[in-house]
């Protein structure tokens, strides 16, 4: 046992991994090149002087993460963390070792090659924008036995010997970045770990790949406003000596090469994810070249939702995630909460229960959910299509009419196809809606041609709000809203024209569960009539 008046350093490779990652969020290297590419210009800077420049930088970075390194000490000092920094105002934190509800484990590839880790500490009344603590760089059995204490409130000795660095082996051993001490005690109660296939296969239809579609739209967009008009028609004029099926190959080849790109992405930050329950939390190790460790209470996670694009739901693919309250977004350093995370980011759809029931069997029932009224579909179909007519009118009757006339009987066709297709989207999604309860839990079902899934358990729902408007109460229709994380990273869920005497069921099934967590008699709760009386005064 750490003695009371025994607090430690982190490791001195602290300093270099502080200094290294400085330099990298700086861009130092970046100004350094731009200044070497002016040395052409009769006013350019001497290389001696500018790598003396450089150099200097570099020394007052490294001197001053020394300097922080050398007055930051921590320990277990009883049962609890303590921790003591800063060099003229010195700051002594104490976190109960009760408060803790989450110890996160980061390493880098440079960290990796030094052999230590980052440990960020998170408690349950964590602030929303940086993490109670954050430990590092520090040996990887040192890390293990510190997170075991915090995690299972069980002070395990700490080893003081030296460390010896081994950089090639550190670098191959891709698992072996939390490959320390085994948690003594605290038995896996099971195990998943995402075969590389399926998540190669899952990655190149991860929503990844349309969000980078988009970026690279987005960038190309700026570019050709920079380069100026004359660059876009010579880009043009040369594009049109290729023939169609060459130019449509082009694209091809360029939108193959995106969806590689995507997919490496995906397939480095989850290579190996591996998913293990524990007695009270799950645990989740990913990453290829930055490997992450992320520990979550169960008592923290306020909603499990299963979800499938169509692309997936055709292959049979289905991604677990879950809503988690006050804990930090694996892998990052900016401290962020996160309101999903990836509990499995792909899994076959036939091993969906097996693997509810193995890592979170407090969720594995889903209540059974019924599709919305006949009545409700008007309302689905009416104003968006209206609104998308519109709008396409908007956009594309100037063009046709002033720029080229002859193009208006097709602009009226494109006009009535919009029509058409967001008729048939909104039929599917009024198919696809769904919600039920049972006597723990509220299940919400949507979707288009993929699936999702949501199952809030009542105690966990923050807020729970049904709204009408003037017309969904004369068609005997409500709006159905549930938050299961607020604050910064709200996740909300819902149904749109709902059945009135169902929105009032849940409503009061809702109301049932406050009632009961406050042992408040139930002849105070509000009856349905109360409810509704509230609805027509919202409006």
């Amino acid at each position: 046992m750490m003695a009371d008046s025994s607090l430690q350093r982190t490791h001195p490779a602290t300093v270099a991994v502080r200094t290294a990652q400085t330099l990298w969020q700086s861009g130092i290297w970046l100004v350094g090149l731009l200044v070497f590419g002016t040395l052409g210009n009769e006013r350019a800077i001497p290389v001696l002087i500018l790598a003396g420049i450089i150099a200097g930088v570099v020394l007052l970075i490294a001197g001053s993460r020394w300097i922080s390194w050398w007055r930051f000490e921590y320990g277990i000092v009883g049962t609890d963390l303590l921790i003591e920094e800063g060099l003229f105002v010195r700051k002594r934190r104490t976190i109960p070792i009760a408060r803790v509800h989450g110890v996160n484990v980061r390493a880098d590839l440079f960290m990796r090659a030094l052999g230590v880790v980052e440990l960020v500490v998170q408690t349950a009344g964590g602030g929303a924008n940086e993490p109670e603590a954050k430990i590092g760089a520090i040996r990887l059995d040192r890390a293990e036995e510190l997170r075991n204490a915090l995690l299972f409130e069980t002070p395990d000795s700490v080893a003081q010997e030296p460390v010896d660095l081994d950089p090639v082996g550190r670098i191959g051993d891709y698992r072996g970045a939390f490959g320390g001490a085994e948690v003594r005690g605290h038995e896996v109660l099971f195990e998943h770990k995402v075969p590389f296939r399926q998540l190669l296969l899952g990655e190149a239809t991860s929503r990844r790949v349309p969000i980078l579609f988009a970026v690279v739209v987005g960038i190309v967009g700026q570019f050709y406003e920079v380069l100026g008009q004359q660059f876009i028609d010579g880009t043009a004029s040369r594009a049109a000596q290729f023939a169609l099926p060459a130019l449509m190959l082009l694209l091809a080849v360029l939108g193959l090469l995106l969806l590689v790109v995507a997919t490496a992405i995906g397939v480095v930050r989850n290579f190996e994810f591996t998913t293990r329950r524990y007695e009270t939390r799950i645990e989740i190790e990913a990453g290829l070249l930055e490997r992450r460790q992320v520990s979550i209470p169960v008592g923290r996670m306020q909603a499990v939702r299963i979800e499938a694009s169509w692309l997936r739901h055709l292959l049979g693919l289905v991604a677990i995630e879950v809503d988690t309250a006050g804990l930090e977004r694996g892998g990052q350093q900016s401290g962020q909460m996160t309101a999903s995370k990836a509990m499995v980011p792909v899994a076959r759809a036939a091993d969906m229960t097996r693997l509810i029931h193995g890592l979170l069997p407090e969720a594995e029932v889903f209540p059974d959910t019924e599709g919305l009224a006949t009545r409700a579909l008007r309302f689905y179909i009416l104003l968006p299509t209206v609104l998308t007519t519109i709008t396409s009118l908007a956009v594309v009757g100037p063009l046709s009419w002033f720029v080229y006339r002859p193009a208006l009987p097709w602009a009226g066709g494109l006009v009535v196809a919009v029509a058409l297709i967001t008729i048939g989207v909104r039929a599917l999604q009024w198919r696809r809606a769904g919600i039920g309860t049972d006597d723990v839990a509220l299940a919400i079902r949507s979707g288009l041609l993929g699936i999702k899934r949501v199952r809030l358990t009542r105690s966990r729902i923050q807020s729970l709000e049904v709204r009408q408007n003037p017309f969904q109460r004369r068609a005997r229709l409500a709006s159905l809203r549930t938050t299961s994380v607020s604050g910064s990273s709200r996740a909300s869920y819902g149904v749109s024209h709902l059945d009135e005497a169902a929105a009032l069921h849940i409503m009061r099934w809702y109301e049932d569960g406050l009632v009961r967590g406050r042992d408040i008699s139930p002849g105070h709760a509000p009856h349905d009539e109360d409810i509704k009386t509230d609805l027509a005064g919202q409006t």
